[in-house]
């Protein structure tokens, strides 16, 4: 938006965590020393806020939300003048909720998508204003994943800011809901085809969280995957190949680590 010559009123970070002892601009969406949201709004005197210090006096045509943990109130969301957008990292009705690229990962799919839609007081659910599709190489990690849809969001919106237009296009059928993952959702069933527990690995292994194979004698946690090829294999079998690599048989292939 900065780049785009975008005027951008103020920047609201969420809520800290009850009881918590830092501040808003300590805790919030760090990624790389000089590469935050914080560090933008402070090179370009944009002022900082979260939803509770937000001045009543502040005008502003659009809210737009991206990642954020905080529900806002629709007293909020109808001050903007002309829409309150958000940016969901999936083809909505589907997928939505906290961290849609996660189970987008875990169900195999390798093409995944953005919306740009409009908020209302439930979750994921207004009007679309545009959507993208977006094919996800071969293992991508999460990081460059989220680079990429962050990237075809931006896009999105950039668009509808430029031609000053917010369409709507109501949301077609039930869809999904998925809240945060819990334990069993690392558990990884060997029936699997092996590319898609080699890109669900690859794409959620920066959570810090092992993943659990569901071998045939017992299960084995992992942190990564090295590889996997396509070979006649036996299910849920472990073994140790001519690399020096262990290795699980899944339905179509063998997948190192």
């Amino acid at each position: 938006m900065l780049e785009a010559k975008q005027c951008i009123t103020g920047v609201v970070l969420p809520v800290p965590p009850a009881n918590h002892s830092l501040q808003n601009d300590q805790i919030a969406l760090h990624t790389h020393a000089n590469d935050t949201i914080i560090n933008y709004a402070r090179k370009y005197a944009v002022p900082i806020w979260n939803p509770n210090t937000l001045p009543s006096t502040v005008e502003f045509d659009v809210i737009v939300v991206a990642c954020f943990p905080n529900r806002l109130s629709e007293h909020l969301l109808n001050r903007a003048q002309l829409a309150s957008v958000n940016i969901h990292p999936s083809i909505l009705p589907e997928y939505r909720g906290p961290s849609p690229l996660f189970w987008q990962l875990r169900d195999g799919l390798s093409v995944v998508g953005v919306t740009l839609h409009h908020m209302n007081s439930s979750i994921d659910s207004g009007d679309i204003v545009s959507q993208m599709e977006i094919e996800l190489p071969l293992g991508i990690s999460g990081s460059k994943a989220d680079q990429l849809l962050s990237k075809s969001g931006a896009d999105l919106l950039l668009d509808a800011l430029k031609n000053h237009t917010f369409t709507r296009k109501p949301q077609i059928g039930k869809g999904s809901y998925q809240s945060w993952p819990n334990s069993k959702d690392w558990h990884i069933p060997t029936t699997w085809p092996v590319v898609r527990a080699f890109n669900f690995i690859k794409g959620v292994e920066n959570w810090g969280i092992p993943f659990t194979l569901l071998t045939k004698k017992e299960p084995v946690k992992i942190w990564s995957a090295l590889g996997f090829r396509h070979k006649t294999s036996i299910v849920g079998y472990m073994r140790t190949n001519k690399h020096g690599q262990k290795e699980v048989g899944f339905s179509d292939g063998w997948l190192q680590f």
